[in-house]
This record gives structure tokens, sequence and C-alpha cells, in this order.
């Protein structure tokens, strides 16, 4: 016996359609980056600026290492920069920002040996370093604009005839201060180095503390000055009446509502009502290191 078999028609595969995107997903998508590239943007000055302090934090570092092989190799720390009768001298001064134009002027007080580079003290001094340009770090040279060709030419002082010009940037001034103030300071006295590196040679700014409820009132008092000469992480060199002066980190400081303004040290050193102090305008390092002088 034979079936008959019905012969089915052949059906195509339905066409496979495409998919696309609708003009409200495009709409978002657009919204989204562009929130992205505003965020980007946004944060393009602060990094910036952070890169900037970077920098300036690395060849402080630099010129601070440099300072003390400096001071070691040209004879700054010996004990003939302080005078013959030297009892009683809390500290010697050189370099740039701490002293003006090679004068301890700027320290008031009369508590710095070294007064003027016509001193004793200040003629062996300045024998030993070149005070125009041996406390700067002399790492960024100018060039003036080519005359002929695309290379810039180089630059020299004293109208070609000097050494290489370079930027008057990052600078640096050091204290030494005798651990004993009573007797003569001679070979094998110890002593502390202060190494403070500036962002240039700034201004600085005579401020007077007096202790508030464990707090230092400061004095002049407003918010400019103390965002200058005595913000936070910075230091203050302090003055104490009888004593050496002695480098202070701000642990923070601050101007009230009022017109007050107040800061906090790290250290828990103490000073009496009315002590002296000085702020420094860049300063951006200090190095601290007790030695024996020659």
């Amino acid at each position: 016996m034979f079936f008959a078999m019905k012969k089915v028609p052949h059906v195509p595969p339905p066409a496979v359609s495409r998919g696309g995107f609708s003009l409200l997903e495009v709409l978002v998508a657009c919204g989204i980056l562009v929130i992205g590239l505003t965020s980007i943007a946004a944060i393009l000055p602060a990094a910036s600026s952070r890169l900037a302090e970077a920098t300036a934090e690395d060849r402080a570092g630099t010129l601070a290492a440099n300072a003390y092989a400096e001071a070691v190799a040209r004879g700054l720390l010996s004990s003939d920069l302080f005078p013959a009768s030297s009892s009683g001298t809390t500290c010697v001064v050189f370099g740039r920002v701490l002293t003006i134009n090679g004068t301890s002027t700027s320290i008031p007080g009369g508590k710095v040996a070294l007064a003027s580079g016509t001193t004793v003290s200040g003629t062996v001094l300045f024998t030993r370093i070149d005070q125009a340009r041996g406390f700067v770090l002399e790492d960024d040279l100018t060039y003036s604009i080519p005359t002929t060709g695309e290379t810039p030419n180089n630059s020299f002082l004293n109208g070609g005839t000097g050494p290489r010009e370079y930027k008057d940037g990052v600078c640096w001034g050091g204290m030494l201060t005798p651990t004993v103030l009573t007797g003569t300071v001679g070979p094998g006295s110890v002593a502390t180095l202060s190494l403070a590196v500036f962002k240039k040679s700034g201004d600085m700014q005579s401020l007077t503390l007096t202790p508030t409820s464990g707090l230092y009132a400061v004095v002049p008092a407003d918010a400019q000055t103390r965002k200058k000469y005595a913000k936070g992480c910075s230091y203050l060199l302090v003055l104490p009446t009888g004593a050496a002066p002695t480098w202070q980190r701000i642990n923070a400081s601050w101007t009230t509502v009022t017109g007050s303004t107040f800061l906090t040290f790290t250290g828990t050193q103490s000073f009496p009502a009315g002590t002296p102090a000085i702020g420094f305008e860049g300063l951006l390092r200090l190095d601290e290191r007790t030695i024996v002088l020659d």
C-alpha cells in the first residue's frame, strides 16, 4: 500500500532585523559624556597646582642637600665665623632671606653675631662662598632669543664674560646656633645648623606671640598676614628673650570672625607673653642638624 506524501512548501526564515539607538539613548549618552569631560576639566587646575607644588618640594630637597654639602666643603661650619668674644652670642646667620644685603638687621634684638660683610666674621664668610650666587639653586638657566636659526643662545653675566646666567629663584639661608651660650665658641663646640629653603628671595614679617589658653595670639592679627607669613605647616623663627632663636613648626593657624589671629605649634616648648617671632614668605623647607664646629 502506498501513501501519498503531501509536499510542504519551503518557508524562508524571517529576516534578522538590525537593532539601533533611539534618539533618547543618544541624548543620555551625550549627557554622560559631557558630565565626564566637565569633571576632568575641573580637576586640571588642581592637578597643575599639585604638580607645581611637587616640583617646588623636589627642588627644595635638592637645594637642601646641596646647601649642606656647600656648608661642609666651603668651611661654613667653622667657629671662626663667630666673633673672638662670642660669649652670649645666640646665632650666626648667612645666605639669602635670613639676612639683608649681608647684614643681620633682619633678625631683631641684637641676637646675631654676623653684623655685616665688613666685620671680621663677615670677611671670613664671604671669602669662602660667593654671596651673589652661592645660596641659589642654579638649575634654571636663561636663554636669549636667537638672532639666526632656531636654537636659543646661552646667556652669560657681565656682558657675556661672566658665568652662566640663571633665573633667581629657589634659594637658601643658614643659621648656626651654639648649644651652650655661655663661654667662647671655638673648635669642638656643638651647634645646631638650620638650613631654610625659600621659593624665592621674599619678604619677612615681625610678629608677637602671646600664650592664650593653650594657643598663641598673634599680632598683627589679620588674615592676609597670617596666610602669607604664618600659615599652617610652615615655620616661625621665634626669638625668646635671653635664649637662642628657635624654629617652631606651625600646626594650624586661623583668624576668627572678631579679627583675632591664633596659632598652635607642633612642639611642646612654651614662650612668655610678648615673645617676638619672624614669619617668612615662601618658606619651602627647614632642615636642622647637630654639628661640631671646626
